[in-house]
């Protein structure tokens, strides 16, 4: 990998660097090698659209004040810029929120058109924000007059002349840095991978229209990595650097190389002749399938989040009603959001299998059997017990094997419900969750029989009800 290094201030980065011609003033910007650093800053079309808010400008302008106050001889160190260098274009791969705010309070302190240079904003949330955010530093247009002098703002350039070199650094700082997430970090990987480059803005408009992927991650993560034949440890979700390199390492470095290829089940119906008809419950990927760099793995994450938000986040199922109201109900259950997160992980691999098909059953069988930690626990439940859980009765897995929902549902039916009577005969979240799931399912249990009549009834309304 080439890099050229660089360090500036930010006054010389827009005066050199702004402009279709660099002036050839003694303020030029030169690397340690000596070279003169030439060229436009430029924002890709496929770059994440700009974003900051009123918390991170005021935080920008509050720190700035502070550095002053404690270190006036000091310039403020904005930290570094990731650079693709490619004709007389500087392509910024990392820098785009700090340049773009720069250019702001730019426009406000000397307003000449030209002094954002080339850097073009097509995407309508960049558009909004930075209309937003102009009228947020001109309504405190004092603040910006005494705090900001862009000679006392310095930044360290990072140049490339490989728009590869470039991003691996960019994944390289950012897995082991604090400021972006795991989802941010995976797609510059795969835009990066797409071998035609013309196709990139295309892919990275599909990206931003996904909106946040966390949620969606996560629950493939647990999909992927609790699993019988290759069991993996996920860490806390308070460990966010650890999940970050998870999410990086599965979800982008482990990838292959290849074609757009998604796997699934077909179920081949041989006639008396031998001819052969081919059937399937669902048109997408599947969970734990391999995944290769770029397109794929950009489709992958699509499509499970387009399941994510139309079976769990934002249900729209007038053709079943049922289940609609089913997961309504519950996602305001009470104490429960680590089996929730657990139930999201089973419901995408049971659909990603199975489409629709028998999917109001479903939902029922796999609740009884996720949530019943519950009621299986003395008190709460904690994160640590859900990995435990899936190595005693690895539901995942029974979803997994399974050719036809009847055999999952084989599966699920022959858990043992268990019922802790602890914390039953007071008011606690233990107790609170037994009630509204007798409401739910309309489960005739007087309430001081919870311990010894909830399991049964609950059985009986769900597992015994086969075929």
């Amino acid at each position: 990998m080439t890099v050229q290094v660089a360090t500036c201030s930010a006054a010389q980065l827009f005066s050199e660097c702004l402009h279709p011609e660099p002036s050839s003033s003694t303020s030029a910007i030169v690397t340690s090698d000596g070279a003169k650093v030439v060229g436009e800053l430029t924002i890709p079309e496929y770059q994440r659209p700009y974003c900051w808010q009123d918390k991170q400008l005021d935080g920008l302008l509050q720190d700035i004040a502070s550095h002053t106050q404690r270190n006036a001889e000091l310039p403020y160190y904005l930290g570094s810029l990731i650079l693709h260098q490619e004709s007389s274009k500087l392509n910024i791969i990392d820098g785009q929120q700090r340049i773009t705010t720069l250019a702001l309070m730019g426009c406000l302190l000397n307003p000449d058109p030209s002094s954002i240079g080339g850097l073009v904003y097509e995407h309508p949330i960049s558009q909004q924000q930075i209309k937003h955010n102009l009228q947020w530093l001109r309504d405190r247009l004092d603040r910006v007059r005494d705090g900001i002098d862009f000679h006392n703002l310095q930044f360290t350039l990072v140049i490339t002349q490989s728009e590869d070199d470039a991003y691996r650094f960019f994944e390289t700082q950012n897995t082991g840095g604090v400021r972006l997430g795991g989802p941010d970090i995976i797609k510059a990987h795969h835009l990066r991978a797409i071998e035609n480059k013309s196709l990139q803005p295309q892919f990275a408009r599909q990206w931003e229209s996904m909106g946040k992927l966390d949620n969606t991650v996560s629950a493939l993560l647990k999909g992927r990595f609790w699993q019988g034949v290759k069991p993996r440890e996920l860490p806390s979700h308070n460990q966010k650097k650890r999940i970050r390199d998870c999410i990086v390492d599965e979800l982008a470095q482990a990838t292959g190389d290849g074609d757009d290829i998604a796997y699934g089940r077909i179920r081949r119906q041989v006639g008396l002749a031998g001819e052969i008809s081919q059937q399937t419950d669902q048109q997408g990927y599947e969970v734990r399938q391999p995944l290769n760099a770029g397109i794929n793995s950009i489709r992958y994450l699509a499509y499970f989040q387009g399941l994510h938000l139309r079976y769990w986040q934002q249900p729209d199922l007038p053709h079943l009603s049922g289940y609609q109201q089913f997961v309504e109900w519950l996602q305001d259950l009470d104490g429960c959001g680590y089996l929730e997160k657990l139930y999201e992980a089973c419901l995408l691999l049971y659909i990603s299998q199975f489409g629709e098909n028998q999917l109001e059953q479903a939902a029922n069988k796999l609740f009884r059997v996720v949530y019943s930690r519950r009621v299986s626990n003395q008190k709460s439940v904690r994160e640590n017990s859900i990995p435990s859980f899936i190595r005693d009765y690895p539901v995942l897995d029974w979803i997994a094997a399974s050719y036809t929902p009847a055999q999952c549902f084989a599966f699920l039916d022959a858990f043992e419900l268990k019922v802790d009577s602890s914390n039953l005969d007071k008011n606690s979240v233990k107790q609170r969750f037994v009630k509204a799931v007798c409401e739910q399912f309309e489960l005739d249990v007087p309430e001081g029989e919870y311990a010894t009549a909830f399991a049964p009834a609950l059985d009986q309304k769900i597992a015994g009800a086969q075929g």
